[in-house]
Protein backbone atom coordinates (compact mmCIF):
# COMPACT_ATOMS: atom_id res chain seq x y z
CA UNK A 1 0.00 0.00 0.00
CA UNK A 2 1.17 3.23 -0.14
CA UNK A 3 0.09 6.91 -0.05
CA UNK A 4 1.24 10.71 -1.54
CA UNK A 5 2.55 11.46 2.00
CA UNK A 6 4.37 8.43 2.88
CA UNK A 7 7.30 7.52 1.29
CA UNK A 8 7.67 4.20 1.56
CA UNK A 9 4.88 1.30 1.05
CA UNK A 10 3.51 -0.34 3.95
CA UNK A 11 0.95 -3.04 4.94
CA UNK A 12 -1.39 -2.94 8.29
CA UNK A 13 -3.93 -5.08 9.69
CA UNK A 14 -5.86 -4.97 13.27
CA UNK A 15 -7.84 -6.74 15.22
CA UNK A 16 -10.87 -5.97 17.78
CA UNK A 17 -11.99 -8.28 21.14
CA UNK A 18 -13.81 -8.07 23.95
CA UNK A 19 -11.84 -10.31 26.14
CA UNK A 20 -12.75 -12.22 28.43
CA UNK A 21 -13.91 -10.49 31.33
CA UNK A 22 -15.96 -7.73 29.93
CA UNK A 23 -19.86 -7.80 28.89
CA UNK A 24 -19.50 -5.44 26.35
CA UNK A 25 -16.40 -3.52 24.03
CA UNK A 26 -15.66 -0.27 24.83
CA UNK A 27 -12.65 -0.09 22.75
CA UNK A 28 -12.66 1.15 18.85
CA UNK A 29 -9.92 1.15 15.85
CA UNK A 30 -9.91 3.62 13.50
CA UNK A 31 -8.42 2.99 10.11
CA UNK A 32 -8.04 4.97 7.36
CA UNK A 33 -5.18 2.77 5.16
CA UNK A 34 -5.37 5.20 2.13
CA UNK A 35 -4.16 8.34 4.43
CA UNK A 36 -1.46 6.35 6.25
CA UNK A 37 -3.22 7.15 9.41
CA UNK A 38 -4.59 4.72 12.30
CA UNK A 39 -5.84 5.20 15.59
CA UNK A 40 -7.30 2.97 18.54
CA UNK A 41 -9.67 4.89 21.44
CA UNK A 42 -10.29 2.75 24.77
CA UNK A 43 -13.73 4.43 26.47
CA UNK A 44 -12.91 4.69 29.77
CA UNK A 45 -14.73 1.83 31.65
CA UNK A 46 -15.42 3.92 35.06
CA UNK A 47 -17.09 6.62 32.76
CA UNK A 48 -21.34 6.12 32.47
CA UNK A 49 -20.62 7.27 28.53
CA UNK A 50 -17.16 5.91 27.83
CA UNK A 51 -18.18 3.57 25.23
CA UNK A 52 -19.93 6.82 23.38
CA UNK A 53 -16.70 8.62 23.86
CA UNK A 54 -14.67 6.28 21.75
CA UNK A 55 -17.82 5.71 19.37
CA UNK A 56 -17.60 9.66 19.03
CA UNK A 57 -13.94 9.46 18.37
CA UNK A 58 -15.07 6.86 15.34
CA UNK A 59 -17.32 9.63 13.59
CA UNK A 60 -14.93 12.94 14.51
CA UNK A 61 -11.48 11.54 13.59
CA UNK A 62 -11.80 10.42 9.96
CA UNK A 63 -13.23 13.55 8.66
CA UNK A 64 -10.46 15.36 10.38
CA UNK A 65 -7.94 13.02 8.80
CA UNK A 66 -9.57 13.74 5.36
CA UNK A 67 -9.18 17.38 5.42
CA UNK A 68 -5.66 17.36 6.86
CA UNK A 69 -4.20 15.25 4.32
CA UNK A 70 -4.98 17.45 1.88
CA UNK A 71 -3.33 20.07 3.54
CA UNK A 72 -0.44 18.14 4.63
CA UNK A 73 0.82 17.55 1.08
CA UNK A 74 4.28 18.87 0.75
CA UNK A 75 4.62 19.49 4.15
CA UNK A 76 7.22 18.19 6.24
CA UNK A 77 6.48 15.55 9.54
CA UNK A 78 7.65 18.12 11.94
CA UNK A 79 5.21 21.01 10.29
CA UNK A 80 2.15 18.09 10.06
CA UNK A 81 3.06 16.67 13.60
CA UNK A 82 2.15 19.80 15.43
CA UNK A 83 -1.15 20.22 13.29
CA UNK A 84 -1.93 16.49 14.81
CA UNK A 85 -1.63 17.33 17.55
CA UNK A 86 -4.01 20.39 17.52
CA UNK A 87 -6.38 18.89 15.99
CA UNK A 88 -6.84 16.18 18.44
CA UNK A 89 -6.54 18.84 21.05
CA UNK A 90 -9.97 20.51 19.27
CA UNK A 91 -11.45 16.93 19.75
CA UNK A 92 -11.45 16.62 22.93
CA UNK A 93 -12.01 20.45 24.01
CA UNK A 94 -15.22 19.60 21.94
CA UNK A 95 -16.23 16.50 23.63
CA UNK A 96 -16.12 18.36 27.25
CA UNK A 97 -17.84 21.07 25.40
CA UNK A 98 -20.77 19.25 23.77
CA UNK A 99 -20.90 16.41 26.38
CA UNK A 100 -19.75 17.06 29.65
CA UNK A 101 -19.03 19.90 32.29
CA UNK A 102 -16.68 20.87 35.08
CA UNK A 103 -18.75 18.60 37.54
CA UNK A 104 -19.93 15.90 35.46
CA UNK A 105 -17.36 14.01 33.29
CA UNK A 106 -19.01 10.89 32.04
CA UNK A 107 -17.75 11.14 28.29
CA UNK A 108 -13.93 10.22 28.27
CA UNK A 109 -12.08 7.90 26.10
CA UNK A 110 -8.40 7.72 25.57
CA UNK A 111 -6.52 8.15 21.84
CA UNK A 112 -3.83 6.84 20.29
CA UNK A 113 -2.62 7.43 16.78
CA UNK A 114 -0.32 7.24 14.33
CA UNK A 115 0.28 8.80 10.94
CA UNK A 116 2.56 7.91 8.43
CA UNK A 117 4.27 10.71 6.77
CA UNK A 118 7.69 11.33 4.72
CA UNK A 119 10.07 8.82 6.01
CA UNK A 120 8.79 8.91 9.62
CA UNK A 121 5.93 7.85 12.23
CA UNK A 122 4.15 10.68 14.33
CA UNK A 123 2.50 9.52 17.19
CA UNK A 124 -0.27 11.83 19.34
CA UNK A 125 -1.87 10.37 22.45
CA UNK A 126 -3.92 11.20 25.37
CA UNK A 127 -4.50 8.90 27.62
CA UNK A 128 -2.82 5.52 28.15
CA UNK A 129 -3.34 3.62 24.92
CA UNK A 130 -0.11 3.25 23.84
CA UNK A 131 2.22 3.41 20.30
CA UNK A 132 5.32 0.74 19.90
CA UNK A 133 8.07 1.11 17.43
CA UNK A 134 10.31 -2.10 16.68
CA UNK A 135 13.08 -1.09 14.35
CA UNK A 136 14.39 -3.52 11.82
CA UNK A 137 17.73 -4.34 13.48
CA UNK A 138 16.72 -3.35 17.09
CA UNK A 139 16.40 -6.15 19.61
CA UNK A 140 13.31 -5.30 21.51
CA UNK A 141 10.09 -3.02 20.96
CA UNK A 142 10.64 0.63 21.92
CA UNK A 143 7.21 2.44 23.56
CA UNK A 144 7.17 5.85 22.42
CA UNK A 145 4.03 7.23 23.60
CA UNK A 146 3.94 8.25 27.43
CA UNK A 147 0.98 6.78 29.84
CA UNK A 148 -0.88 9.75 30.92
CA UNK A 149 -2.18 8.18 34.37
CA UNK A 150 -1.01 8.61 37.38
CA UNK A 151 1.61 5.30 37.53
CA UNK A 152 2.92 7.11 34.48
CA UNK A 153 3.85 10.19 36.15
CA UNK A 154 5.24 7.93 38.80
CA UNK A 155 7.60 6.06 36.79
CA UNK A 156 8.92 9.65 35.29
CA UNK A 157 9.41 11.34 38.78
CA UNK A 158 11.55 7.55 39.23
CA UNK A 159 9.30 6.93 42.19
CA UNK A 160 8.21 3.57 40.09
CA UNK A 161 9.56 1.32 37.82
CA UNK A 162 8.24 0.92 34.39
CA UNK A 163 7.12 -2.75 35.76
CA UNK A 164 6.17 -1.73 38.99
CA UNK A 165 3.61 0.38 37.27
CA UNK A 166 2.59 -2.16 35.40
CA UNK A 167 -0.05 -3.55 37.74
CA UNK A 168 0.42 -0.35 40.18
CA UNK A 169 -3.69 0.53 41.67
CA UNK A 170 -2.47 4.08 39.90
CA UNK A 171 -2.63 2.64 36.75
CA UNK A 172 -5.87 3.25 36.08
CA UNK A 173 -5.96 6.84 37.27
CA UNK A 174 -6.01 8.24 33.71
CA UNK A 175 -4.73 12.47 34.09
CA UNK A 176 -5.35 13.18 30.45
CA UNK A 177 -7.85 11.87 27.90
CA UNK A 178 -10.18 12.94 25.13
CA UNK A 179 -13.10 14.99 27.11
CA UNK A 180 -11.29 15.94 29.94
CA UNK A 181 -11.91 19.62 31.11
CA UNK A 182 -9.65 22.01 29.17
CA UNK A 183 -6.85 22.35 27.81
CA UNK A 184 -6.09 18.81 26.61
CA UNK A 185 -2.47 18.86 26.42
CA UNK A 186 -1.78 15.83 23.66
CA UNK A 187 1.80 14.65 23.41
CA UNK A 188 3.65 14.05 19.70
CA UNK A 189 6.36 11.85 19.05
CA UNK A 190 8.15 11.80 15.55
CA UNK A 191 9.93 8.67 15.11
CA UNK A 192 12.14 7.78 12.25
CA UNK A 193 11.03 4.43 10.10
CA UNK A 194 12.92 2.37 7.31
CA UNK A 195 11.64 -0.54 5.34
CA UNK A 196 11.54 -3.92 7.64
CA UNK A 197 10.69 -1.58 10.86
CA UNK A 198 7.05 -2.46 12.24
CA UNK A 199 4.70 -0.21 14.21
CA UNK A 200 1.99 -0.91 17.34
CA UNK A 201 -0.91 0.77 18.79
CA UNK A 202 -3.03 -0.39 21.13
CA UNK A 203 -4.90 -0.44 23.90
CA UNK A 204 -3.98 -1.89 28.17
CA UNK A 205 -5.60 -4.83 27.50
CA UNK A 206 -3.24 -6.11 25.00
CA UNK A 207 -0.31 -4.47 26.61
CA UNK A 208 -1.34 -4.90 30.30
CA UNK A 209 -1.62 -8.93 29.71
CA UNK A 210 1.28 -9.43 27.14
CA UNK A 211 5.06 -8.80 28.12
CA UNK A 212 7.03 -7.05 25.44
CA UNK A 213 9.46 -9.48 24.60
CA UNK A 214 5.77 -11.40 23.47
CA UNK A 215 4.99 -9.15 21.58
CA UNK A 216 8.13 -8.41 19.76
CA UNK A 217 8.35 -11.95 19.09
CA UNK A 218 4.47 -11.87 17.23
CA UNK A 219 5.78 -8.75 15.28
CA UNK A 220 9.18 -10.65 14.35
CA UNK A 221 6.74 -13.82 13.40
CA UNK A 222 5.50 -14.91 9.68
CA UNK A 223 1.99 -14.17 8.88
CA UNK A 224 0.01 -10.97 7.48
CA UNK A 225 -0.54 -8.26 9.61
CA UNK A 226 -4.03 -9.29 10.35
CA UNK A 227 -2.97 -12.88 11.21
CA UNK A 228 -0.22 -10.89 13.80
CA UNK A 229 -3.05 -8.61 15.62
CA UNK A 230 -4.99 -11.58 15.66
CA UNK A 231 -2.13 -13.95 17.73
CA UNK A 232 -1.72 -10.73 19.67
CA UNK A 233 -5.16 -11.22 20.72
CA UNK A 234 -5.33 -14.31 21.05
CA UNK A 235 -2.26 -14.21 24.21
CA UNK A 236 -3.73 -11.53 25.73
CA UNK A 237 -6.93 -13.80 26.18
CA UNK A 238 -5.07 -16.73 26.99
CA UNK A 239 -3.09 -14.69 29.48
CA UNK A 240 -6.58 -13.47 31.24
CA UNK A 241 -8.19 -11.08 28.40
CA UNK A 242 -8.98 -9.08 31.76
CA UNK A 243 -9.95 -5.89 30.10
CA UNK A 244 -10.73 -5.14 25.63
CA UNK A 245 -8.45 -6.02 23.64
CA UNK A 246 -7.56 -3.30 20.37
CA UNK A 247 -4.39 -3.38 18.14
CA UNK A 248 -3.17 -2.30 15.05
CA UNK A 249 -0.09 -3.46 13.51
CA UNK A 250 2.09 -1.69 10.38
CA UNK A 251 4.81 -3.58 8.91
CA UNK A 252 6.86 -0.99 6.89
CA UNK A 253 8.31 -1.70 3.32
CA UNK A 254 10.56 -0.67 0.79
CA UNK A 255 8.85 2.14 -1.71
Amino acid sequence: MRTDLFDFSFSAGSALDIGRRRRSNMDKIICCPDLGFFAVADGMGGLANGGRAAEMLTELVPGFVITLAGEFRGKTPEEIGPALKERVRLISDHIFHSSNTENDISFGSTLSCVWLAGKSAIFVNLGDSRGFLLPRDAPALRQITEDHNLAGELVRAGELSSEEAKNHPTSSRLIQFMGMPPPACPDCFIEPVSPGDGVLVCSDGLYGMVDDPVLTERMRGGGSPDEICRGMVDAANEAGGRDNISVVYIKIKNP
